[in-house]
């Protein structure tokens, strides 16, 4: 095998990091696009408010123990 250069193998590192770069500023505008978009539909509103509910409902007893019990009994099918 070759041995990279430690210049050569700097310049791919500063590729590589700059390309990374540029993927992360794509994603954060896409999501912030997307968030855009879902407060204009008040879409999101609807999401908190739905996982507030389901936190609300989880929050329970019964429900805990019934979540619980479910776990336990995929666990013990899965791995049992």
């Amino acid at each position: 095998m070759i041995e990279a250069s430690p210049q050569s193998r700097s310049a791919v590192i500063a590729r590589r990091l700059q390309v990374l770069e540029m993927e992360a500023a794509v994603q954060r505008v896409t999501l912030a696009a997307t968030f855009a978009e879902w407060e204009e539909r008040r879409t999101l509103s609807w999401v908190f408010g739905a996982a507030k509910l389901a936190g609300g409902v989880l929050a329970t007893p019964a429900v805990k123990w019934v979540a619980t019990a479910l776990l336990m009994r995929f666990v013990r099918r899965r791995f049992g």
